[in-house]
């Protein structure tokens, strides 16, 4: 892939990544059956042409770091209370299950106290 592809390819995701942000689901639909299409032209291409060397390492290692940080603009991080709401649910579980460990513990040692 030259760079003008690249650069081309780039500018394709960046607009794609607009219209999923705008939320309307026809665009969203037209613009993922454009990028299908010109995926499997390219691999046409692909497979009819020579292979031929191409720079992979830094432009990809780009591209993935480009996009893992767009991946992480729109996860929607939770706020104090919610986080402080998960904590107690998570801590208030963490208490029920080791007195109930606890309360099994104590009445199978009851059981084999008995029996021996």
């Amino acid at each position: 892939m030259t760079d003008e592809e690249f650069a081309e390819l780039e500018d394709r995701v960046d607009a794609i990544e607009a219209t999923f942000e705008t939320g309307d689901q026809d665009a969203i639909e037209e613009a993922e059956d454009e990028l299908g299409q010109d995926i499997a032209a390219r691999r046409r291409e692909r497979s009819t042409a020579a292979a031929a060397p191409t720079r992979k390492g830094g432009l990809r290692f780009v591209a993935f770091l480009r996009a893992s940080w767009a991946e992480l603009q729109r996860v929607q991080w939770p706020d104090r209370r919610q986080v402080g709401q998960a904590t107690a649910v998570v801590l208030g579980f963490v208490v029920v299950a080791g007195l109930y460990l606890g309360l099994a513990d104590f009445v199978a040692q009851k059981v084999v106290d008995i029996i021996i």
